[in-house]
This record gives structure tokens, sequence and C-alpha cells, in this order.
């Protein structure tokens, strides 16, 4: 039995194989048929099943499937060590197994229409582009900034708890904006403080398709992530799509807490860009920016050194291939590349 569905497992590399090379070269009918039809009924099933359960059952799972691994290592290792081809045989039908569910489930997203051809613009900008929407997100920001501090020397502190944000944040589909998640649908992760020191702010499981946030993050910092991790549940799998989905969901809620977190979130990607292109007029930006906004970066910068550790390089490398192999050629760089979506949204659709 075993051996005939390792078979049949290995056998179904080929359609796969052919199936995934056929997505990358459609992303239209990827578009059409799967993210537009397909998907959207996978994660109503989904939400349908784990929505009852008040903790993350995508964390649970992993879980389940480690302690099931190491139960496999002690009852068959002898015997995988005695008939190597027999660990690879069953091994590499599980992975199989496991790519199959994955691309079903969510992962052909990677491959439908990108978010720049929806919205009808490029993704090109030269300095002066960078520097002009810059000087409005910096305007934005202080003007934020103003309304809930007293002092522009103050970082800003939500009053709400991170519960109240989790549940109360909606995210908009920018092309469509009826088409909306609630981040209701958002869990904190029980292992946030494994996700601390790997240096993830969150994550989608893309077989439960439930979202997951480090609960240990700061509150402005939940609130972005959140709302990236929902632009994923909405089946926008590229990193620079989800960081522009929470940009626009921010930037669009009435909360102005929720806002002021969507506006310096994105200011914080232009200095990155600019400090490489330019260091001399990112500097001089720097200064038009309130010591308040600058003290909340650095809160969030301050968090994460607090994790510092040797073994971060590792997660960041292998999610650095996994974005590669499915197709982000940027790999973890493409996070940044929410700039020029910000820069041509404003300047193509709606005036920042």
């Amino acid at each position: 039995m075993i051996r005939n569905l390792n078979f049949a497992l290995w056998l179904s590399t080929i359609p796969l194989v052919l199936t995934i090379n056929f997505a990358k070269e459609n992303p239209s009918i990827i578009e059409r048929f799967y993210s537009g039809l397909i998907y959207p009924w996978f994660f109503k099933i989904h939400q349908f099943f784990f929505q009852f359960f008040p903790f993350s059952y995508g964390d649970v799972f992993y879980l389940i499937f480690t302690i099931f691994i190491i139960n496999q290592i002690i009852k068959k290792g002898q015997y995988w060590f005695i008939k190597p081809w027999s660990f690879f045989n069953d091994f590499g039908a599980s992975m199989i197994l496991v790519l199959w569910i994955f691309y079903l489930s969510w992962g052909f997203n990677y491959h439908r229409e990108s978010l720049s051809n929806q919205l009808g613009i490029s993704t090109n900008y030269n300095k002066k582009d960078l520097v002009d929407v810059m000087k409005k997100l910096i305007v934005n920001v202080n003007q934020l900034h103003k309304e809930l501090v007293k002092f522009d020397s103050i970082a800003v502190s939500p009053t709400n708890s991170k519960s109240f944000f989790l549940k109360s944040t909606t995210v908009y589909h920018p092309t469509n904006r009826t088409f909306k998640i609630k981040s209701s649908n958002v869990k904190q992760s029980m292992y946030s403080l494994p996700l601390s020191y790997m240096g993830y702010a969150g994550y989608l499981n893309p077989f439960t398709l439930e979202s997951q946030v480090n609960s240990k993050i700061p509150t402005l910092n939940l609130i972005t992530t959140l709302l990236h991790e929902t632009a994923h549940q909405m089946g926008y799998a590229s990193e620079k799509e989800a960081n522009f989905i929470a940009y626009y969901s921010a930037i669009k809620n009435d909360d102005p807490y929720v806002r002021y977190a969507g506006f310096s979130f994105a200011l914080r990607y232009f200095l990155s860009e600019l400090y490489i292109i330019d260091k001399t007029i990112a500097s001089q930006l720097v200064e038009e920016i309130n010591f308040g906004v600058l003290l909340n970066f650095k809160e969030a910068t301050d968090f994460w050194k607090k994790y510092d550790n040797p073994f971060e390089i590792i997660f960041d490398k292998t999610y650095d291939i996994y974005l590669r192999a499915n197709g982000e050629l940027s790999g973890l760089k493409s996070y940044n590349e929410i700039v020029g979506l910000v820069i041509n949204y404003h300047k193509s659709i709606e005036e920042i």
C-alpha cells in the first residue's frame, strides 16, 4: 500500500512540474481561474473551519507535524540507516505531497498577475520621484504624530491594546474597495518568542490559511504586520504587494493610529532606499521628521536588536531561497520594492 502510494506520488512530480511551469508562463490564466475563482473558495472553506479555534490551529499543526517526524525517526531510524534508499523514497514522496497541497491551497498565487498590472501602473521610479513622494509621506506622518501626542519629541504609543487592532482592522483590495477582509482572522502565534529570535514579525500558514503575528513586536509594527499577513490571505503572495496592500489599507483606515502606522511603515522603506541612492539628501530629509517619529523607528530597531543571534542569518537565507524559488527574484529585498508601488500609485491613481 505504502509502496504504491509512494510510486504514485513520485510519478505525480511530472504533472506538478508541468503545472508550475505553466503557471509561471500564464499569469493571466492563474489570475482568472485560480486566484479569482478557486483560491477564494479554498479560503472560505478554511476560514469556516478554523475561525472557531481561538488559537492558531496552524501553530498546533506544526507542533503535531514535528512530533510525528521525530516519532518516525525513532521508529524507522535504524531501518532507514540500513536501507538509505527507503528513507529517500519515503521522505521524497512526503515532500511531493506537501508541495501539491501547498500549491493547490495557496502557492499558485505566487504566479498570478502582478498587482502593478492590475492597477495599470509602473514600478519604475527615479530619485526625484522618490524624494517628492517621501516629502509628502513626512508631511502626513508629522501631521498625524501631532494629532496623537502633545509634543513632537514624544513617541506615539497607541492607547488601544494589540487585541483591539487584531479584531477591528480591515484590509481593502486596492482595485476593489468592496472586497475586504477583517483582521479578526489573524491570530497571535504561540511561537512568538521563537519568531522573535528568527526575525519574523508574522507568517501565513499555507496549509490552514491562517495568518499569525508575533505578539511581542511593538503595537505599531503589529498593525502593519497583521495587515500584511491578511493581504497574503487575500491571495497576494508577493511580499512587496502584501506590503503595499498593508500600507494602502492602513492609510484608508479611520483610526489615526492605524494611519500613522501605515505612513511611518512606508516612510522607513523610503528612507532606506534614499540612503542607498543619496545619503546627503536622506540625511537632510531626516531632519524634517518629528523626533517622536524617529523614536518610534528606534523602538522597532531596539526590539529586534534584543533578539539578535548567530542563527538568524540561517533563517534569512532559507526564506530568501524560498522566495526566489517561488518567483520573487529579489528574495528578501522584495519587501523594499513597496517603494515603486507607492510612488507610482500616488503619481498615477491617487494623490497622497
